[in-house]
C-alpha cells in the first residue's frame, strides 16, 4: 500500500520534486534524466514506506521487531564493545531507508536507554504522538535545542546518544565535503565525541527484497585525532559524512533526496532555478 501511493504521489502530487530532481542533478551529473527520475520514484515509495511503518510502532515489541529487524551480532559487538570502554557511544545517521525504525531498534537492543536527539514538529500534537512512538522500545528523545548538555551528561555516564546529522546546517557552519561539494555540516556529533573520548558508530538498515532489514553498522576510528581542535572537529565529520555519502551512493533511493541540503550552495540555487523553469 505504501508503494502505491508513493507511486501514486510521484505522478501526481510531485511535493519538493523539483528540489529532489536539482539535489540529484547536482551529486549525480553523470546520470541521465531517466535515472534520475527512477531514484525519485524510489525516493517517494521510501518516505511513504516510513510513514506506515511508523504508524505500526505500537505493535512492535523487543520479541517481534526481531522478525523485521535483523540486528547482527557483529552490529551487537560494536555496540558492546564501544560501551565496555567507558567513555560513551555517539551513533550517526541520516534519512537513509527507515531512520525512525534503525532508532526503535537501537532503543530495542542496545544494553543502554539511548538519548536521541531530534527536531521538533511544528504542530505539536504530532510532535507529542511522534517522540511517544519513539519512545516505545527504550529510547529518550531530547529536542535539538536543549540537547548539548543532556548528550554530555550522557556520555560521560557512558551513555549512547543517537542523532540524524544529515540536514542542512546553518550558512555559518564549517562545511565538509558531501558528493563533492562543500556544505555547511552540524559539527555536534563530532565534537561530542572528541570533548568526552566517546566511540563514534554511523548505522543504517539495508531494507532487503521481502521488505525486511538489516542493520549496518560502522565504527568510525579517530584515534588519530587527539583533541577537539577546530581542525579534528572537522576531520571527524567528514568522516561521517563521507560514510554517509557511501550508503546513498549504493542505495540512492533511499534517502530523503527532498530537503534542501545544498540551499546554502549558489549552484544548487541555479540548478533549482532551472528546474522550476521547465
Amino acid at each position: 500500500m505504501a508503494a502505491g501511493i508513493g507511486r501514486f504521489c510521484y505522478r501526481h502530487l510531485p511535493i519538493r520534486k523539483d528540489v529532489a530532481l536539482a539535489n540529484l542533478k547536482l551529486c549525480f551529473p553523470e546520470k541521465s534524466d531517466v535515472e534520475l527520475e527512477t531514484i525519485i520514484e524510489g525516493s517517494y515509495v521510501n518516505f511513504t514506506t516510513v510513514l506506515f511503518e511508523f504508524l505500526y510502532f505500537p505493535k512492535f515489541t523487543k520479541e517481534n521487531l526481531k522478525e523485521v529487524v535483523e540486528f547482527t551480532e557483529e552490529s551487537q559487538h560494536l555496540i558492546d564493545s564501544a560501551l565496555q570502554r567507558g567513555k560513551g557511544l555517539v551513533m550517526i545517521s541520516g534519512h537513509f531507508s527507515n531512520w525512525e525504525l534503525m532508532a526503535l531498534a537501537v532503543g530495542a537492543f542496545s544494553p543502554k536507554r539511548p538519548l536521541i536527539i531530534v527536531h521538533p514538529f511544528h504542530n505539536k500534537a504530532v510532535d507529542k504522538i511522534a517522540n511517544r512512538y519513539r519512545s516505545l522500545l527504550g529510547n529518550s528523545p531530547v529536542p535539538m535545542a536543549n540537547s548539548i548538555r543532556a548528550s554530555l551528561s550522557q556520555l560521560n555516564s557512558n551513555g549512547i546518544v543517537a542523532l540524524l546529522a544529515d540536514q542542512s546546517a546553518a550558512k555559518e557552519s564549517a562545511p565538509a565535503r558531501f558528493f563533492g561539494i562543500e556544505v555547511p555540516t552540524f559539527q555536534g556529533p563530532a565534537s561530542f565525541a572528541l570533548k568526552t573520548g566517546a566511540a563514534v558508530q554511523c548505522g543504517f538498515l539495508i531494507r532487503k527484497e521481502d521488505g525486511t532489514y538489516r542493520v549496518d553498522l560502522r565504527e568510525i576510528d579517530y584515534a588519530d585525532l587527539k583533541d577537539d581542535s577546530e581542525d579534528n572537529v572537522r576531520e571527524l565529520t567528514q568522516r561521517h559524512v563521507s560514510l554517509l555519502e557511501d550508503f546513498i551512493r549504493k542505495y540512492p533511493h533511499n534517502w530523503l533526496w527532498f530537503h534542501k541540503r545544498f540551499k546554502h550552495v549558489p549552484a544548487f540555487q541555479e540548478v533549482l532555478r532551472e528546474v522550476k523553469s521547465k
